[in-house]
Parts: C-alpha cells; structure tokens; sequence
C-alpha cells in the first residue's frame, strides 16, 4: 500500500463528495433585495423535458419538398423564434437540421393557462410570416413596405455592427418617400414581425438608392438576428409539420412520481445489498454511489461550468438509475479480485492494493464500451446541439438528419454520465477510502473485506467447454421461440410507420364504439379504439389511433374533440396527448435506427479486436457480436410477449443491452488474457475457459441481480402507477438482461473453444504458437 496515503484521507474523500452532493441539491446562491445571484446551480434549476411537465415536440419541413438554403432556413428558424416569444413561450428549445431542411421545436405546456391550446401553437408557429415596416413605432402605424419588398438583409461590419438592406425597384421608391417625409419630421420608422416590433429606428437621411443601413446597438450575433428576421419576411415558402407530440402535465407528473420512488428504492436496495456482501467495500460504494448520483443530477442542471445545462427527461431518469445498477459493477469486481488476494494469504493491505490494480482492466474496458453505445444513442436520437450529436450527423448520420427523439436523447446522455462517473467514483474515489480505513487497525480484519477463512470454499471450476451444446440447443430454443412470438402479431409504432395517435381523459362512461364510429366518419379512415385508467386514477383514458398519410391537421383534432365532447358533454372530454408522424419521417427514423445498431456492432468488434489481440481478438469481437444476436432476438421477443409495440424504446434497450452484454463478455475475455500467462502452458484451452468463466460467475451473477433488481422495481413501479411508456423499455430490459448474463457466460466463450480446437488449437502452448 501507498504510504503517503494517510488515515485522513478517507474523511477528506467523504466531506468531498457530501459538500458536493449538498451543492449539486440545494445551489449556492445569494440575494440582494429581490435579486438572486447564482453561483452554482441545485436540483430546481433542472429544465425538465416536456415528458414531465407536459408540452409539444414538432417537426417542421418547407412545403412541396422544397430544397431551402442555410440562410433561409435560419430566416425560418428566426420567425418561429419570435412568434414562440409572443406567445409568451420563453423555455422553448429550437433547432435547426440544414442538411434535411428541418426545424426542431419543444416548449413546455404554459403553467397556469387552462386553456393553452398546443395545437394551434403549433399551426401558428408553421404559417408564413408577415414582414411590415410602418410609420412610428405603433403597430397600428401605416405600412411602408411588406416583405416582398425587401431584396435582402445582411448583417455586417462597417465602423460598428449593422444590418445592411438591398431594397427591390418598387421597394426602394416607396422607402425613399417614407424616409423623406419621417426626416422632415423626426420621425420614426419600425419593423414588425407579425405583432411584434424588431426594431425602430429615427429617420436621419433620406435614403432614394435602394438600399440602407439599419444601426443600433448590435454585436455580431444581433445583427445576423435582425437580417434573418427581415429576410424571413420574403421567404418564399410556409412550413408543414412532418411529425408532433403533445402531453399534457398530468400525464407527464405521473410518470415523474413513478420514476422517483423507483429510483428512491432501488438505490436503498442496492446500498443494503452491497452493506450485506461486501461490508467496507460495501459501505465504500454506498458512498460513491451518492456522489455518482449527484454528479448525474449535476451534470444535468449545469452544475459543471464547462456543460451547460440539459433537459431532464423521463428516459433520462431511467438512464439514472440504471446507471446506479450498473455502477456497482466497478465495486463488485474490485471487492471479488480482493477476496481473491485474501485467499492467497496475502495481508489485506497487499490484497487491497492486487484487487484494485488487477480489477482495473476489466473496469475500464467495460466501461469504455458502455460509453461506445452512450455516445451513440446521444447521435441518433439527439439535435446538433453539441459536437458528439453534430458530428455524428455529419458522418454516419449525414443521409437522416435531426431526430425528434429528444426523450431518448437524455437518456444516453445520463448514461454516459454515468459511465464517468463509474471510473471517478468506483475507482478513483472508492480505492482512495478503502485504503485509507485499511490503515486503522479496526479495519484490517480480512472478515470486513468479505473474506472468512472457516467458510472461504474455493472456486468450483464448472464445466463451460463440456457443456457448449446444451449452451447452444438452449439458445437455439430461445431463439426460435423469440422468433415464433412475431405470429402473435407485430405492433409497430407510428414512430417508424407513420400515423397518429390521440388520447383523451373523461370521467364517467364513454360509448367507444359510437366514438370510433363517429371519428371514422370524420376522417373517411378506419381508427382502433382502446380506453383504460389514467395515473390519478380518477379518470379515464379514451385513445384512438390510425394511419393517415397527410398527417393531423389542427381542423381535424378539433373536429375528433367536439364530436367526443358534444356526444359526452358531461364526460369532461379533454386532450390526454398527441402523436402524429408522417409515414415518411416514420421510414426515416427506423432507417436511422438501423444505422445505429448496426454502427454500434461495428464499433465494438473493433474494440474488443484492438484490446484483445492476445486471444485472437477480431474472433473474440465476431463471437460477441453473435452471441448479442442471441440477445436483441430474446428481447424482441420479450416486447412481441408482452404486447409491446416496436419503438425508439426497444432501439434504446438494444443499444443498451449491447453495451450491458458485452461488458459481462468483456470481464470473462479479461480473465481469459490473465489466465493465460498464469497456466500451465500445457492447459488445454478448455480448460483455460472453464477456469475463467467460473471465475468472473459469482461477479456476473451479483452484478446482473443489482441492475436487473433496478429494471424490476422500475417494471413493478410502474405497473402500479399505469405509466405504459416507461414499462415498454424496463420489463424488456428484464429479458435483455437475463439473456445477456447467459450468453456472456455460457455462449461467447464457448464459441470461442469451439472456433479454436477447429482450427486445430488444443493447449495454451498451441494457441502461443500460432499467434
């Protein structure tokens, strides 16, 4: 053990990470009167995804497929700007796609307002824009010039900044007589946008060439707002919605409520867990999983000056969690590499410092594959906001463009999080405290390590190789059963095939056969009609979904809400939430999805390749990658069983599965490269995978009983609380999980044997030689 390190430490490590974990909840702020000065942010400052407190995620696209260029496409951008502003929307989220000529909006449901009305928002936002300049600063002034007049707006650099402006003929003539008349006078003139005014100015020349200077006090930034705002009034097309979602709050605060108390028990689970197995080490992840919560939540409310803050969505919460699950791993394989070190007769200082050092190349490895399958989950399902996301677009995502999955977005951001955290925490910070308590003699029993030497029984080598056809007839049957649960029928999600979906709530009783007669009728369209309960418990849910290639125009929704609300005016019929995807912004995005898998299994044969190179490592990677085939048909068949439908839920448990999988696969092939400096070279390599594998079992089956305990409490939580969305992503996990322990232990490996002894490899003597 390192002797610099004192006693101290330990206290110094813990007042650390709860002087952090105290930040990150409560901020640190002052106040001077009214106002408040913020220095670092707390939990209230987390912008919560409109999953939670209701709101619309839209989609906009320049009618007739029209080919838009960059500068009109940030006119567009500036015009829904301005209107989101003047609808009193401050907290909206826009984003542009240049490549694919689209606009990404989300804005959060207007607190307070009873009768917010998302929908015509929503077609208010899409209408083309009405440039006017006028006579003094009312909007009521007389109009000079319309947008058709302009030429173009450009925002530039001459003595100061300033918006230079190429009027048209007729332009030019009528703004040299308003410029003249407002001169003589000391008037002014304005520039309006709709309702709203973006600009005046005092008349200062008479201005007859055509063209003009717009000064002010403006910078680089504003004055490019100001030209795009101008050109946005010449802009030649309108927009049309090519996907939306709206939720309501209630819907929105039930499944915030069912994803907290989950989150609440499974981290006293696990805690109690760890304390029971592990004791110090135990008691030392219990702390470092506190401070990786915190800097989780941290990262998400800007907590960090060089991260801006993130938007909290429910998938992120999820993400929280199971990184939680997940994050014990770090600690479960360094506290059974010390267990080991004790066994040898090694005082708990030496087997401290063993554990943690041969622990490590697992952990990183693991680690940096979960990252892989983060960072790749933030490309496709998040906006060119940030590099990883913006990069990704432009490469392997360059034919798809911008997605409007934001939801599962903030789940591979909380994931990678997570990941770092597990590095920082579960090593970093862990091994500082361990080895710091082990230097007071209370702490130097091998029996608080988990290590009793009455009852220490070594490890039972179990036979992997031997059994590799019972392993693979297993898989072979879960295979084909997964497979045959596609004849129970297939639901595809209008994520990927188009089409909308609109749910109500109403108390009392609703006819839904009269309703889908009548909404049929509405729309000339065949619709299916389900009613259940809602979380609240105090209403009920009336949801109608169809295919409709044109999409859901806001006259059509209000014609669906009057026919239920006539027909049932007592029933209290209102918008539950909203789903409209065109068919193909549905194709678009399975494609992309696709993409995403696939890049992912490309990405990680590589990896394991690369870090593998002693045991063969691009068979290694194949071997992996085929027994995750095992895995995502398992879970496929999980999400068929359970009448789940297919949607960027089951994307995000595949990538997600992948990630879990191969790091099971990853600490047994990290096994493998050990023991093969460590046997006889005579070993047969059957007999170098049974050692392994049963080496890293009592690991893979604690860690999975953390993280599956984490899925199974958020599946039973949310069950009770009937938040359907969030049950499609953790009872398929359950699946996932349970598939992906199987074939890390039993298929992979195996494989590996199989592959090998047909290549005519016996011994490790054999397998030295032909690398």
């Amino acid at each position: 053990m390192n002797k610099k390190m004192g006693k101290p430490v330990f206290f110094v490590v813990f007042f650390v990470i709860l002087a952090f974990t105290y930040s990150t909840l409560f901020g640190i702020s002052t106040y001077y009167g009214d106002i408040k000065t913020t220095y670092v942010h707390s939990l209230e400052d987390i912008r919560l995804g409109i999953d939670i407190q209701g709101g619309v995620d839209v989609t906009f696209e320049p009618e007739n497929d029209m080919d838009a260029s960059k500068d009109q496409m940030d006119a567009a951008l500036q015009i829904i700007n301005t209107r989101l502003l003047s609808m009193g929307i401050n907290d909206s989220e826009t984003y542009v796609d240049y490549n694919n000529s689209r606009i990404i909006v989300r804005f959060p449901w207007q607190s307070g307002e009873e009768n917010f009305d998302p929908t015509a928002a929503v077609d208010e936002l899409g209408q083309m824009a009405e440039l006017t300049f006028r006579y003094g600063t009312e909007p009521d002034g007389e109009i000079i010039l319309t947008g058709k007049d302009v030429e173009e707006a450009q925002g530039g650099f001459h003595e100061e900044w300033k918006v230079f402006l190429t009027l048209k003929e007729d332009g030019a003539k009528a703004f040299a007589e308003a410029t003249a008349k407002q001169k003589a006078n000391g008037g002014y003139i304005s520039i309006w946008m709709d309702d709203v005014c973006v600009s005046s100015a005092t008349v200062n020349d008479v201005i007859n060439e055509g063209s003009a200077q717009i000064t002010g006090n403006f910078d680089a930034d504003s004055s490019k707002a100001l030209a795009d705002q101008i050109n946005s009034g010449a802009l030649p097309f309108s927009l049309k919605t090519t996907s939306s979602k709206t939720l309501s709050p209630t819907l929105g605060q039930g499944a915030l409520y069912a994803m907290v108390l989950s989150g609440i028990i499974a981290l006293v689970f696990i805690c109690v867990y760890m304390l029971i197995l592990y004791r110090v080490p135990g008691f030392v992840a219990v702390i470092g999983l506190i401070g990786q919560v915190a800097g989780m939540l941290a990262a998400v409310s800007g907590w960090f000056g060089f991260q801006p803050s993130s938007t909290l969505t429910i998938p992120g919460i999820a993400g929280i969690i199971l990184s939680v699950g997940m994050g014990v791993d770090c600690n479960i394989i360094t506290a059974e590499r010390i267990r080991e070190e004790l066994a040898k007769g090694r005082s708990v200082e030496a087997a401290l410092k063993a554990g943690y050092k041969n622990a490590f190349s697992a952990i990183l490895d693991g680690n940096l594959t979960l990252a892989i399958v983060a960072v790749i989950l933030m490309g496709a399902f998040g906006t060119n906001t940030n590099p990883i996301t913006k990069f990704l677009d432009n490469t392997i995502f360059y034919f798809f463009g911008a997605t409007t999955e934001g939801f599962v977005y903030s789940f591979g951001f909380t994931l990678l999080v997570g990941v770092i955290l597990n590095i920082v925490m579960g090593v970093g910070a862990a091994r500082l405290m361990t080895m710091s308590l082990a230097r007071f003699k209370a702490f130097q029993k091998p029996s608080l390590y988990g290590y009793n030497e009455k009852k220490h029984k070594e490890t039972r080598i179990f036979n992997f190789s031997g059994m590799k056809k019972v392993y693979f007839t297993i898989a072979a049957v879960l295979i084909g059963v997964s497979l045959c649960t596609s004849f129970l029928g297939v639901e595809v999600a209008i994520d990927f095939k188009g089409g909308t979906i609109v749910s109500y709530s109403y108390t009392g009783d609703i006819d839904a056969n009269a309703c889908k007669a009548e909404i049929e009728e509405i729309l000339n369209s065949p619709v299916t009609i389900q009613t259940g309960e809602s979380f609240d418990a105090n209403t009920n849910t009336l949801t109608i979904s169809f295919s409709y290639s044109e999409g859901l125009t806001q006259e059509l929704q209000e014609k669906m809400l009057k026919a239920v609300q006539e027909t049932y005016p007592d029933a209290g019929v209102e918008v539950l939430d909203s789903n409209d995807v065109s068919p193909s912004s549905g194709r678009e995005f399975f494609g992309k999805c696709i993409v995403a898998v696939l890049f992912a299994a490309l990405l990680l044969i590589i990896y394991i390749a690369l870090r593998f190179k002693k045991i063969s490592g691009w068979s290694a990677g194949v071997f992996t990658i085929m027994a995750l085939l095992h895995d995502i048909i398992v879970t496929y068949g999980s999400f068929v069983l359970c009448g789940f439908e297919i949607n960027a839920n089951f994307m995000a448990v595949l990538l997600t599965i992948f990630g879990y999988s191969i790091n099971n696969t990853i600490v047994v092939y990290d096994r493998i490269r050990e023991n093969q400096s460590i046997l006889p070279r005579k070993s047969s390599i059957s007999e170098l995978i049974n050692t392994s594998a049963s080496q890293t079992l009592r690991r893979s089956i604690r860690t999975t009983i953390t993280t599956l305990a984490t899925m199974v409490i958020i599946s039973v939580v949310a069950y009770v609380c009937k938040v359907d969305d969030i049950m499609s992503f953790s009872v398929p996990m359950v699946f996932g999980l349970l598939a992906g322990t199987f074939s890390s232990q039993c298929i992979a490996p195996t494989l590996w044997v199989w592959w090998n002894e047909k290549r005519g490899i016996k011994t490790i003597g054999d397998y030295a030689k032909k690398a």
